[in-house]
């Protein structure tokens, strides 16, 4: 079986300071295993491969440099999916799996909407708030979903910020989800590793999937994972 191709680096924002040093050494933060930069070169290679035919996603978050010596060393994780299963994620996300009571919750728009549970429909719930680029960056992506899928997944905006500044922000960018307003404790209960963080919980009211930032070029893995669901 074949599989698509995707590169996605992502790097904090400290290693994207200009001002830090070219790191000489490489940690795999996963095995603990110190690279040289020629390994680390050849440790991508060998994880991409020219084929691009096994494969399917592969992300490298690089977390603040080390400094011992005379080295510079840059630990680094990655996520790598292969088809719709993830073979290795820089992080944890321990929600996956969590099954959440039936809470009844007051949207932004006077209408109440019931989150876990048995549901008559999936629900795809992004966690953002207003002053966060990448939840800003992907809400064109998220609307052009949510178009697609309106009549069958609840799909709900959940943020801290409060109703005035969630109102403000709606009336300069377009962002069609439900949403709910100062709901910081329900976040807390929920999120792994916002923001922005995108969670599908299936109609049984359990969290199947937890997904960081859309690209433009994920909107095909995404929709396979909503027909899982529904």
């Amino acid at each position: 079986m074949k599989f698509k191709i995707f590169i996605l680096i992502i790097f904090s924002l400290v290693s994207c300071n200009s001002d830090q040093p070219e790191p000489n050494f490489y940690r795999n933060e996963f095995t603990g295993e110190i690279l040289t930069k020629l390994e680390f070169e050849q440790f991508n290679k060998n994880l991409v491969p020219d084929t691009a035919k096994e494969k399917s996603l592969l992300g490298y978050i690089f977390p603040e440099i080390i400094k011992h010596g005379d080295s510079i060393i840059q630990p680094f994780k990655y996520d790598l999916r292969i088809d719709n299963k993830y073979i290795q994620r820089s992080m944890k996300y321990d929600k996956i799996g969590l099954s959440l009571k039936s809470h009844k919750f007051n949207l932004l728009n006077g209408e109440s909407l019931i989150i876990g549970g048995k549901t008559d429909k999936p629900t795809f719930i992004n966690l953002w708030f207003t002053t966060c680029s990448g939840c800003i960056k992907e809400i064109p992506i998220l609307n052009e979903i949510q178009e697609k899928y309106k009549n069958k997944i609840n799909f709900i905006a959940i943020t801290f910020n409060e109703e005035k500044e969630v109102k403000k922000f709606l009336e300069k960018k377009e962002f069609n989800f439900k949403h709910l307003v100062n709901q910081k404790e329900f976040i807390e209960k929920i999120s792994s590793h916002p923001y922005p963080e995108n969670i599908l919980i299936d109609k049984n009211g359990t969290i199947r999937y937890i997904e960081p930032q859309i690209i433009k070029y994920e909107i095909n893995y995404f929709e396979e994972i909503i027909e899982k669901l529904l």
